[in-house]
């Protein structure tokens, strides 16, 4: 009897001790750009960041990566001042594509990209 309990309480503590990890890696991209963006992004505290981003062509690329979990709000919004520009603004999330959008001579609308992670 003794040993059952024993092993019953084992299997219980390790059963409650695999809990399953849930964290998400959320990875805000902005690529095509050939002059320069600002850029405003969710960081991972949940503060709104703003930042002005310098490119030398459209190779270069900007990015911000933090783990989230699940429910957690994911943002980045991007405009270009050179009407001869373009921009492309993505999020993926565990390196899939989550949501994008793109703009082509336009430095009027913010491009932007947004959700909540799925539960």
């Amino acid at each position: 009897m003794l040993k059952q309990t024993f092993l019953l309480i084992l299997v219980i503590l390790s059963l409650s001790a695999c809990e399953k990890n849930d964290d998400k890696h959320v990875k805000y991209l902005v690529t095509d750009s050939e002059s320069g963006f600002n850029v405003t992004y969710r960081n991972s505290s949940g503060a709104t960041v703003s930042e002005e981003i310098t490119v030398a062509s459209t190779e270069d690329e900007w990015t911000y990566t933090y783990k989230a979990e699940k429910g957690d709000i994911v943002y980045v919004s991007a405009i270009y001042k050179d009407i001869n520009s373009k921009i492309k603004v993505a999020i993926l999330i565990n390196g899939k594509v989550y949501k994008q959008a793109s703009s082509k001579y336009d430095t009027i609308n913010f491009v932007t990209v947004s959700g909540t992670i799925a539960y």
